[in-house]
């Protein structure tokens, strides 16, 4: 199956961990989003209940005479005592500069603090693409969500390493396109078969 994962726009807060911290979409936004959905369908489309991502997929559903599901296990990651912070300030004290460092090397046994953790993090994202696979009406799905969903489930579906995940940009308004199964074993696999940057 085919399913396209969309980063939200950008809210201008670029540069800021706002993992439940939510703002909406700037006119900037708006533009990514709408470069990135126009010419193309959709019979199903998922979105994270944050406003940034759920407020452009109810008004694309809207304007195609479809609905829109909310799926919260598409919510960005809870970046919890980072959340709502310029990341490069974080930087400049010494003991979050380490904690982030210790972070990007290894998420899973270093969360953020107050944070989510990587294992639970994990297991959600796994459970919207098994959801996916497994649901009723054929045809592309579209999932509007954030940066740390879609790595995610590049990791889980594509077998990408966790700590090579960065490397790959996904600004706002990135589109990757998957096209995944879910094996007998209960495992999702698969292959990107496109990436769009705005």
């Amino acid at each position: 199956m085919l399913i396209d994962l969309l980063r939200h726009g950008t809210t201008g807060r670029d540069g800021y961990l706002d993992g439940r911290t939510d703002y909406t979409l700037s006119a900037e936004g708006w533009a990514q989003f709408e470069l990135q959905t126009a010419h193309r369908n959709w019979p199903t489309i998922v979105t994270s209940p944050l406003r940034r991502a759920r407020e452009a997929a109810q008004r694309l559903a809207e304007a195609r005479n479809l609905t829109s599901r909310i799926d919260e296990d598409w919510t960005e990651l809870d970046f919890g005592l980072w959340d709502g912070r310029r990341k490069s300030e974080l930087e400049e004290e010494p003991v979050n500069r380490a904690a982030l460092a210790a972070f990007y090397r290894d998420p899973s046994t270093n969360p953020p603090p107050g944070g989510e953790s990587w294992a639970s993090f994990e297991m959600r994202i796994g459970r919207a693409l098994t959801r996916l696979a497994h649901r009723a009406r054929p045809g592309p799905v579209l999932v509007v969500t954030h940066a740390g969903p879609m790595r995610m489930a590049l990791h889980q579906v594509c077998g990408l390493p966790l700590d090579r995940l960065w490397a790959l940009r996904i600004g706002c308004g990135t589109r990757v396109c998957l096209n995944f199964e879910v094996a007998a074993d209960a495992r999702v696999w698969g292959e990107i078969v496109e990436i769009s940057q705005p």
